[in-house]
């Protein structure tokens, strides 16, 4: 009998970056997300913190390569209306990384062609989404998409 082995190499590091190239999307972080995700991580017990970190790296990165359809709607909910632009009939929606405490709020782009910003990142317990949070979403919306101001 002959076997063959599959090997399966994961990366381990657990750093969060500010750019991820995937094979469907690019996911960029906006100015201070990663800042507040740290600030966000602080909440959660110590010897948990790596795990966790390298799991919402893992839900990035699978939105990179793989894009929405292959990520569950309980971890990547719509959440709150983008600010509209000029003649827009309809709402768009940004939507969450949910990695419960931490959430890491983003939109897809529709100026960066196949590019989703990740705004900020939240710890939160409750599911009700702040009137702070749809706020600072939209202020990063409006500098990138009617300001062009990525950096």
């Amino acid at each position: 009998m002959k076997f063959t082995y599959i090997l399966t190499i994961v990366s381990t590091d657990s750093t969060l970056v500010d750019k991820y190239v995937g094979k469907k999307f690019t996911i960029i972080h906006c100015v201070g997300a990663k800042e507040s995700f740290d600030n966000s991580l602080e909440q959660v017990t110590a010897h948990q913190r790596e795990s966790f970190k390298r799991r919402v790296i893992l839900q990035i990165e699978r939105l990179a390569d793989e894009g929405p359809m292959h990520m569950s709607r309980g971890s990547f909910p719509e959440e709150g209306a983008l600010p509209r632009k000029k003649g827009q009939h309809k709402d768009k929606h940004f939507r969450a990384f949910k990695r419960i405490p931490i959430r890491g709020y983003c939109w897809l782009s529709d100026r960066v062609r196949g590019t989703y910003f990740i705004s900020h990142y939240i710890n939160k317990k409750k599911d009700k989404l702040d009137k702070s949070d749809t706020t600072k979403v939209g202020n990063n919306w409006i500098r990138i998409e009617e300001n062009g101001d990525e950096r």
